[in-house]
């Protein structure tokens, strides 16, 4: 009696499930390892990592007012203006290495106690990858300071506005003793200039923007941000 022999598989289900296979396994590859482009500023890619970085280590003009929800929005604004200023430039300006490890030291320190190491691991990155986030942001942050923060000038009569309008309020809103003018001057100055920069800094971006080509794809990734970013 002879034996019953086996039905040969189909070759092109071979071929069709070894496709399936390397088809998922290249998706998955890409969305661990490249993630996806959130933004593209002037063809310079900005990448889920290097947007979920920049939130992580707090390499953002954080004071700046947040609305309600996910900050990602917030933060790659932020990281569109870092890459517009630096472009602006053309990296002529310098950032002296004892600056960038000083400012590195500071990063470090604020996050040593929330997972330093492990946000680091996180991201497949050493400290050196790091460092040259952190240069890209401080190169940002000083091109601001040297153009707009020598130039501008704060008028008495600006001093005596914010002292009326917004000091004096405020010390009474929170039932403080209120000083003379006169004692708050450094302070009031300082505050007065400070805004001034602000609104020169926003109407200078503003106009790079409008000279850019911008692309903001990150409502395609809010979902995965949201449930994975850090």
């Amino acid at each position: 009696m002879s034996k019953k022999r086996k039905k040969p598989v189909c070759p092109a289900l071979f071929v069709l499930l070894a496709a399936v296979s390397l088809l998922c396994f290249s998706a998955w590859g890409f969305y661990e390892k490249v993630e996806g482009v959130v933004a593209v500023v002037n063809d310079e890619v900005i990448t889920l990592t290097d947007l979920r970085i920049a939130k992580a280590f707090g390499l953002w003009d954080s004071d700046e007012k947040r609305g309600e929800g996910s900050l990602f929005p917030l933060v790659l604004e932020n990281i569109i203006n870092q890459k517009l200023v630096n472009q602006f430039t053309g990296g002529d300006v310098n950032i002296d290495d004892i600056e960038i490890d000083g400012f590195m030291a500071e990063v470090k320190e604020r996050w040593q106690d929330h997972g330093f190491e492990e946000r680091l691991n996180d991201f497949g990155i050493g400290l050196t990858d790091l460092r040259n986030y952190c240069a890209e942001y401080l190169s940002y942050k000083k091109i601001v300071s040297d153009r707009f923060s020598r130039s501008v000038v704060v008028s008495l009569r600006e001093i005596e506005e914010y002292y009326n309008q917004v000091y004096v309020p405020e010390q009474k809103a929170n039932q403080e003793p209120v000083k003379q003018m006169v004692d708050m001057l450094p302070e009031i100055e300082s505050a007065v200039k400070e805004k001034a920069t602000s609104i020169q800094v926003e109407e200078w971006i503003s106009s790079l923007r409008n000279k850019a080509e911008i692309q903001n794809r990150i409502d395609k990734y809010l979902d995965f941000l949201n449930g994975r970013g850090k």
